[in-house]
């Protein structure tokens, strides 16, 4: 029997620019005929699978330490913020878009079902939620400046944007929204009585804005249009950088980045981890026992 592989390349280990070029090569794997299970989040891209696996710039882990590895992620034991909730339903979906496109080896179908379930029962008994990137980005952009009653300009109105732009609401800050598609980003604005632009009018509007929040996916060029005239803080969350490496050289420090989120996350919550390395455990030692009797 094949063993299971896991191939990860973490903020830990590589820089956002190179998450995006192994993101790259799985995809072209996957789309030549390779069947895995893809995951990409804010700090991560990762590849599962069984047989043979392609050849990436990532860390390989093979057996029990992959297993034990994927139902940490999907508890958040491995996320800036432990125990982060956005973390799970984008394991959920690296499921359901594989299954979508291919027939998952059993193995790998029943390890992803185990992962999520594992990932849901570490977080039932949690008291109160650990936070999320959006709300640690806002609450850098609150110490850079005071945004309560003053215009925040969102960048993104997809998920990771619209957690954002609620983030910013409930700091009190005047909320626009700007995006590729200004029709979404005027619907997502009228939640939180905002107005919605272009990502052009969104950059025009950043330079007397109290700060600016980015989860987009591509680069926001528009911005370097406004970059010699000055700009507030920037928070960009997105994977890779949005916001254009020239802009960022001339922030002075009032840049907040992916992987600075990364480097600057918060003391642990130790109950939490306690209890879901012993779930984790458990459960790895239930899928083996599974993977033995089903082989």
């Amino acid at each position: 029997m094949s063993e299971l592989w896991a191939l990860t390349a973490s903020a830990s280990d590589v820089d956002a620019e190179t998450r995006s070029i192994a993101r790259g090569e799985i995809e072209a794997w996957l789309a030549a005929g390779g069947c895995g299970v893809a995951l990409a989040t804010c700090h991560r891209v990762e590849l599962y699978g069984f047989g043979d696996p392609p050849a990436l710039r990532a860390v390989r882990l093979t057996g029990r330490p992959a297993i034990t590895h994927l139902l940490r992620v999907a508890c958040g034991l491995e996320s800036v913020i432990i125990g982060e909730d956005e973390v799970l339903h984008q394991v959920r979906e690296a499921l359901r878009g594989a299954r979508s496109k291919q027939v998952l080896e059993r193995r790998l179908h029943r390890l992803f079902e185990t992962a999520i379930a594992t990932g849901r029962k570490a977080r039932s008994g949690r008291t109160e939620s650990s936070g999320n990137l959006a709300q640690s980005a806002v609450t850098w952009l609150r110490r850079s400046a005071d945004v309560s009653g003053r215009l925040v300009v969102v960048a993104g109105a997809g998920r990771m944007g619209t957690a954002l732009a609620h983030s910013v609401a409930l700091a009190g800050a005047e909320v626009v929204i700007a995006s590729r598609d200004a029709i979404r980003a005027a619907r997502l604005a009228r939640m939180y009585s905002g107005y919605g632009v272009d990502l052009r009018a969104g950059a025009e509007l950043a330079g007397r804005a109290a700060g600016v929040a980015v989860a987009l996916g591509g680069r926001w060029s528009e911005l370097e249009l406004v970059a010699e005239s000055g700009l507030p803080p920037i928070a960009d969350i997105s994977a890779p950088q949005s916001v254009p490496e020239e802009v960022r050289r001339r922030m002075n420090g009032s840049f907040l980045g992916i992987d600075d989120l990364y480097r600057r996350s918060e003391p642990l919550p130790g109950a939490y981890i306690k209890d879901a390395e012993r779930l984790v455990a458990a459960r790895t030692d239930e899928y083996i026992a599974w993977a033995e009797r089903a082989s």
